[in-house]
């Protein structure tokens, strides 16, 4: 029924997770291990290679540090799927991507995924689980785990020609889903805790702008309704994190003065209008004020 795809960084998943995988999942299923203890491949590369040895109808792309804490999980992914205008599902993710370079989180037009430490207590760990509806629908889901109908890769891909490394495999193949007129969602009935947080590193900077290259005539994306405050709250929140992540990264104070100029001279006509200015001011001031304090 599922195949499980992973994108290995030793020669194998850990025998924890087989054993997890075993006691939980309840549905007939395979691993499909893609070695990249040698870093050979892309994330996009490894995913669509796991795609091809796949055999099973769902597909679950999924982290190799990640545990599941829901009993017959694999049974309530297969019925997720029964509705056929479902493409993909996922366990984190937004009803909103914005047109600016930036995560999927970023706008924080997010509503649909509860993140949280065990029973109030403080862990590294992050474990996303149900809470309020059963399941929300959404543009874009994180990589941390996704299913996506197998049938669709005869349409979509992950796209390895114009993208390299580890980052926005996930949007992208998302956003490709949606444009294919499948609906996505996030759903509540699968508990996995995940052991790692994401990286916004110099290879995340430079997927992002490949990324908005790519989908610009699409973005922003959206699955409910938005005012137009909501939407520019949506899009300065993540230039702003954008920004926030150029300066930890080291890149030259003048590049950050570009990067704002030009998003915001991009977006203005669409979104900001007289707003502009005072957003030009505020951003290159917090640029130039960074590492001040």
């Amino acid at each position: 029924m599922l195949s499980l795809i992973i994108c290995a960084r030793a020669s194998d998943i850990p025998p924890s997770l087989k054993e997890n995988i075993a006691k939980t999942i309840g549905v007939e299923y395979e691993i499909v291990v893609i070695d990249n203890s040698d870093n050979r491949y892309s994330i996009f590369s490894a995913y669509n290679l796991g795609a091809q040895k796949s055999k099973y109808p769902y597909l679950c792309f999924m982290h190799d540090d990640i545990a599941f804490h829901t009993p017959n999980w694999g049974a309530k992914v297969v019925a997720h799927f029964i509705d056929e205008n479902t493409g993909a599902i996922g366990i984190a993710g937004s009803p909103y991507f914005p047109a600016m370079p930036g995560a999927w989180w970023s706008s924080k037009a997010r509503n649909e995924v509860t993140v949280s430490n065990n029973d109030g207590v403080i862990t590294p760990h992050i474990h996303y689980y149900p809470h309020k509806a059963e399941k929300n629908e959404c543009v874009v889901l994180d990589g941390v785990w996704i299913c996506i109908r197998r049938v669709l890769f005869e349409k979509i891909k992950f796209d390895d020609a114009h993208f390299n490394g580890f980052h926005f495999y996930d949007i992208d193949i998302c956003l490709q889903v949606h444009q294919l007129g499948y609906k996505l969602y996030c759903v509540f009935d699968v508990w996995i805790q995940h052991f790692s947080m994401g990286s916004t590193n110099r290879d995340w900077l430079d997927n992002a702008l490949l990324l908005q290259q790519k989908w610009k005539k699409v973005l922003p994306v959206r699955c409910i309704q938005f005012s137009y405050i909501q939407i520019c709250k949506f899009e300065l929140r993540t230039l702003n994190e954008y920004l926030d992540a150029l300066l930890r990264n080291g890149i030259a104070k003048k590049d950050a003065y570009k990067v704002a100029a030009k998003q915001l001279a991009r977006f203005w006509r669409a979104y900001f209008y007289y707003q502009t200015p005072f957003y030009i001011y505020k951003y290159f001031t917090k640029i130039a004020n960074y590492g001040k304090n």
